[in-house]
């Protein structure tokens, strides 16, 4: 009698299974196509627009919002808006504003000047010093950028002459990067600021309009 023959072995499975008795490979792709089905997940937090972030960088308007060394004044011609910085032996006749800043940001900082040693930066807690500065007796631009620490939320942008120094003169001023951009009268929380030799800057107000200078 011929003797029966052995069965053959069935081959083991290569792929290991996955949950719900799906290989692991097309486990994976199921998982990937539902990803993304749903899409990408939100970042925690929207990046902000670079916007200005001085008011009144051109000298031009009231609320003043700019505080000046009484060293300082307005150029009179018509049309031609500008402060003029007259330095002292005792005084650099600088003005000041301070900007509402992001951490850990690039922001630029431009100036139109002319005048010997004139100088335009930005300082602040937690950000390093930095400015440039301009000799030249013709209106000329100057730049500089502004990069913020962890922790710094504000700075104070600048402009002043030297020490016993030429007169100096800038007709604009721009501070640009990410931000939220001030109100018209300099955003709220700005300590009011007055004009030397001239009027004192009301109160800013959501509602506050500025008045343009003929």
């Amino acid at each position: 009698m011929r003797a029966p023959t052995r069965p053959t072995r069935r081959p083991r499975p290569t792929r290991r299974p996955g949950r719900h008795g799906l290989p692991a490979g097309l486990a994976a792709a199921a998982l990937a196509l539902a990803g993304a089905a749903l899409g990408p997940a939100p970042s925690a937090t929207a990046a902000l627009p670079d916007v200005q972030l001085i008011v009144n960088g051109g000298f031009d308007s009231y609320p003043w919002i700019w505080d000046c060394e009484p060293t300082t004044s307005h150029g009179t011609v018509p049309h031609e808006h500008y402060v003029s910085g007259r330095p002292t032996a005792d005084s650099y006749a600088g003005c000041t504003q301070r900007v509402r800043v992001q951490p850990n940001s690039d922001y630029t900082l431009t100036a139109s000047v002319r005048g010997p040693y004139v100088f335009v930066g930005a300082s602040g807690t937690g950000t390093e010093t930095v400015a440039t500065w301009s000799d030249k007796s013709d209106w000329n631009g100057l730049s500089v950028r502004v990069t913020t620490g962890a922790d710094t939320t504000e700075l104070t942008v600048f402009v002043h002459g030297w020490y016993g120094q030429g007169p100096y003169d800038v007709r604009w001023m721009s501070f640009t990067g990410p931000g939220v951009a001030p109100n018209p009268c300099g955003g709220s929380g700005t300590v009011p600021q007055t004009q030397s030799g001239g009027p004192a800057s009301p109160p800013p107000s959501p509602g506050c309009m500025r008045t343009y200078l003929p």
